[in-house]
């Protein structure tokens, strides 16, 4: 009996021990480590591993930091007295509309703006990935209302929104670029293409640079690169640019990052936003951001040829060409003529639609328009016709697959 219990005792303190050892690993490691949940301390990845796995580099910042301002969450009572607006938005719009309520919009577009508007302009930034391919995953909430547009004539000129469609001969002339800054600050305005590089998927076009400005007078700031027209190349698909305005701390000497004058050379321009930022950071913070779309136009081959000095670059898809196995001498459950057309050579099968089409054509009459309804009256057959042919000519007839008129 004693030994019963001197083996139970042992036991239990064997069991306590591991518990409490456990309990210091879960404390640790901050996992759970339950026979039923959870991963085994020698299963779970380390700190070390974890870090390995994000791949953290040079030119990369961890996802989600905040490098602009702090963001000021939106006080209780505004928060209530949306919700009121939201509950009673069909009422407050027919005040609007019979003329009872009246708002002054510059007051309803600054409040929006100290509201919600920075939240969802980072949102959309963040949806169209322009933190993640100019900050390497960083962001920041716009503090800043960057109003762009490109000027067409006296009465009419593009706005530049977050995402809107500009094709690039509306972009030839440099834009108009305002917003509110008191006259001692001083701002840098950047405009780049992300997606326009032609070697370097990673790097950038500069379009525009301008730093030390002083307030919002772009005019007066240090012209660091010439503006460029954007130029999306054929069969790109849409391209992103961005403008980007930061906010200076102080005067910046940006002797290095200044270009040739009226500089053409896409080497000169190639560009990394993320270096830039990285390497002025101590006194440079992104406050603003805006950006459009565009595709090609006829107006970049002028734009190649004339300013660029080089010809126009064309992309296009390369299909690989169609897989057909070996071909059997005698195939089971294969149409006959369907079978033999797959490895027919297309220039063959072309010149027999040809042939068949000129049979029914004549140089001096209007073709004959086709029969409302081709299969009303029943053709005539040929005895001894196989079947193969009895379903060309109905192809024939209802100009499917090869006899289709392009």
């Amino acid at each position: 009996m004693a030994a019963f219990m001197k083996n139970s005792l042992i036991k239990s303190l064997l069991n306590a021990e591991s518990s409490h050892r456990l309990m210091n690993v879960r404390c640790a490691t901050g996992l759970r480590h339950s026979k039923r949940r959870g991963k085994l301390p020698g299963v779970a990845r380390t700190f070390e591993q974890r870090m390995r796995d994000i791949k953290l580099t040079e030119h990369s910042k961890p996802p989600n930091v905040n490098i602009g301002f702090p963001v000021t969450k939106t006080s209780r009572a505004v928060a209530q007295t949306k919700a009121v607006i939201r509950r009673n938005r069909k009422e407050l719009l027919a005040l609007v509309q019979d003329g009872k309520l009246k708002l002054d919009l510059d007051k309803v577009d600054e409040e929006s703006w100290n509201t919600n508007k920075k939240e969802e302009l980072h949102q959309l930034a963040e949806h169209y990935g322009v933190f993640r391919d100019l900050f390497g995953g960083a962001t920041f909430y716009p503090i800043v209302n960057l109003d762009v547009s490109y000027d067409m004539s006296d009465e009419y000129e593009i706005p530049v929104y977050h995402g809107n469609f500009i094709t690039p001969s509306q972009t030839c002339h440099p834009p108009s670029v305002n917003y509110q800054a008191e006259s001692d600050s001083l701002w840098t305005l950047l405009l780049t293409a992300p997606d326009s590089h032609l070697q370097d998927n990673s790097a950038e076009y500069l379009h525009w640079l301008v730093g030390n400005i002083p307030g919002n007078e772009i005019s007066k700031g240090e012209l660091l690169c010439d503006y460029l027209q954007v130029f999306p190349v054929k069969g790109t698909g849409f391209h992103r640019y961005v403008f980007v305005l930061f906010k200076q701390e102080q005067t910046i000497d940006f002797s290095d990052d200044r270009l040739t004058s009226n500089t053409c050379s896409l080497k000169e321009r190639t560009f990394k936003t993320f270096d830039f930022y990285e390497k002025h950071q101590d006194h440079l913070t992104p406050a603003g951001v805006s950006f459009f779309q565009s595709e090609h136009d006829e107006s970049i081959r002028e734009l190649f040829w004339n300013k660029l000095g080089m010809q126009e670059p064309s992309f296009e898809f390369v299909f690989p060409a169609s897989y057909h196995p070996k071909q059997k001498k005698f195939p089971h459950n294969k149409p006959f003529n369907l079978y033999l057309d797959r490895y027919r050579d297309t220039k063959d099968i072309n010149e027999e639609v040809l042939r068949e089409k000129l049979k029914s054509v004549h140089p001096f009459q209007p073709p004959t328009p086709p029969p409302k309804y081709p299969f009303l009256h029943h053709q005539q057959e040929v005895k001894g016709q196989p079947t193969w042919l009895k379903l060309k000519k109905k192809h024939m007839v209802l100009k499917d697959m090869q006899w289709r008129d392009s």
